[in-house]
């Protein structure tokens, strides 16, 4: 029998961070969902998004970062990070933003931040790439976010 574990957004074991140089008032909203595979009357397959209240291993839970500038000028330099939830691994390819950012990931729990390409982890002595089941942090640097905007960022899990 699979063991359900139920996920509080406020427990999520997300650590998140956001900074603008400019001190904006930065507003930041972060949502759990769970993607749910649904099929139509045709036949046809259809990926949505519920509420992640509560998830089994091998569901796939994806994290949304709302993030909106409440202030009258534009906010710079903002760095948002997510720690890798423990009993999941990040889902390969899935951090996105809207519009233009840098998408950086971490293998040792928050302290550097590289390109997927650029990381490498040594275990048993041995140097090699890292790979999604090695990464503990997803981190996304904004350069600008107008006046009044709003703008999401997000990534994907699996509960192992």
């Amino acid at each position: 029998m699979k063991r359900s574990i139920r996920l509080i957004v406020a427990s999520m074991l997300i650590s998140l961070s956001i900074h603008a140089k400019d001190n904006s008032p930065i507003k930041l909203v972060t949502k759990a969902y769970k993607e749910v595979v649904k099929v139509d009357k045709s036949g046809k397959r259809k990926v949505i998004l519920v509420d992640a209240k509560k998830v089994i291993p091998g569901d796939i839970v994806v994290y949304k970062n709302i993030i909106k500038n409440n202030s009258k000028s534009d906010a710079k330099n903002m760095v948002l990070n997510n720690t890798i939830p423990k009993h999941t691994v990040y889902v390969p390819d899935s951090a996105s933003c809207e519009g233009n950012c840098e998408i950086l990931f971490s293998v040792d729990g928050g302290k550097h931040f590289a390109k997927a390409k650029d990381l490498k982890v040594k275990r048993g002595g041995v140097e090699r790439v890292a790979t999604a089941k090695d990464y503990t942090n997803v981190r996304w640097i904004l350069s600008k976010l107008g006046a009044n905007r709003e703008t999401s960022v997000s990534f994907k899990t699996k509960l192992k």
